[in-house]
């Protein structure tokens, strides 16, 4: 059972980051196999259906990566901060370079941090993506804030509240039963 976490964050250990790798652990809790795409770590070029300007050889292959990884994936989960109201940017042009045929008929789950208060509003923008792309939006959503989170010494930050930390456990139970109950995963292993 794999699972893609897409990270759209413009920012190196941010906070959308650090949500991720919680999802992750409760994932990995649950029997997944998980992969962090962080698009920070791992640019990727803005889409060029022509090709002329792809000459980065380290950059075309985060974008080859990225869309095997998603191949690979029984389920994606795209996490982004609040920006404007909406999704980031980069995130946009990491979803640009994926197709139908990397979400189609997979569970699908919605993670955001907004700083000052928690927002639904760039979930309800990928819902609408996710829709498009043939993708299986999972009902739980997570939306946090930058105050439900702690900062350890060197910096990093972490889930720091209870009802997150729920929330999470709910969400990561709900897409590890949606991928073991999808009919269109034909993995021997998932049904196991």
């Amino acid at each position: 059972m794999k699972v893609l976490i897409i990270v759209g964050s413009a920012k190196q250990f941010s906070h959308t980051h650090a949500l991720a790798q919680f999802v992750r652990g409760n994932l990995e809790e649950e029997g997944a196999e998980v992969t962090v795409f962080d698009l920070y770590e791992k640019p990727i070029p803005f889409l060029d259906v022509s090709g002329q300007h792809l000459n980065d050889e380290r950059i075309k292959l985060n974008a080859s990566e990225l869309r095997e990884s998603a191949d690979e994936a029984d389920a994606i989960i795209i996490g982004t901060p609040n920006y404007h109201g909406s999704y980031s940017g980069i995130l946009k042009n990491g979803l640009d370079h994926l197709t139908m045929d990397q979400f189609k008929m997979k569970p699908v789950g919605l993670i955001c941090n907004s700083g000052g208060m928690r927002s639904t509003e760039p979930l309800s923008h990928l819902r609408i993506i996710m829709r498009n792309l043939l993708g299986i939006a999972v009902p739980v959503q997570i939306s946090t804030q930058d105050a439900d989170f702690g900062k350890t010494e060197d910096g990093t930050y972490y889930v720091d509240v209870d009802d997150i930390k729920l929330r999470v456990k709910l969400f990561s139970e709900q897409i590890v039963k949606l991928i073991k109950n999808n009919p269109w995963i034909e993995s021997e292993e998932v049904h196991s």
